[in-house]
């Protein structure tokens, strides 16, 4: 496995990963959006070149947003989300970052323990954030010092 920057082209991968492990996916639009300037986003590239896994990221001065970050269904459990979480907080270190922070849907228990696991702590709660037809969920907030 290796890491490396994503280009707009990886857009029709991406949207299939997300789609597929994801039970409220991004769409495509803003897949589009999220390679502006500010933002840094990397994939997670297998032996035979296939996207397995990707984040998106945004710093601005020094503060390191995570705001997405997903792995392919049949490439979970081994530990790719933590290898690309611990990539973003290294690329965020080298760009001058001293805090990161991020928000995880409060039903995502997975993800809230690999960011506890890697050092992120809850720093509060949205009520309601996340909206899918009827159904609503909290959004966690996390932070750690970088």
């Amino acid at each position: 496995m290796k890491i490396e920057l994503l280009s707009p082209h990886d857009i029709t991968r991406l949207v299939q990963i997300e789609q597929q492990a994801n039970p409220y996916p991004w769409q495509h639009s803003a897949f589009v959006s999220s390679f502006a300037d500010s933002y840094f986003s990397y994939k997670l590239l297998d032996d035979s070149g296939e996207i397995q896994g990707f984040y998106f990221a945004q710093l601005i001065l020094e503060q390191l947003e995570l705001f997405n970050i997903c792995v392919a269904t049949d490439m979970q459990g081994r530990g790719y989300g933590k290898t690309l979480l611990q990539h973003f907080l290294q690329e965020g270190r080298s760009r001058g970052a001293t805090d990161a922070f991020l928000e995880v849907r409060s039903t995502n228990h997975s993800a809230i323990a690999l960011y506890e696991k890697c050092g992120f702590s809850k720093t509060g709660v949205r009520k309601n954030y996340y909206v899918q037809g009827d159904n609503k969920a909290d959004a966690v907030l996390m932070a750690i010092a970088m």
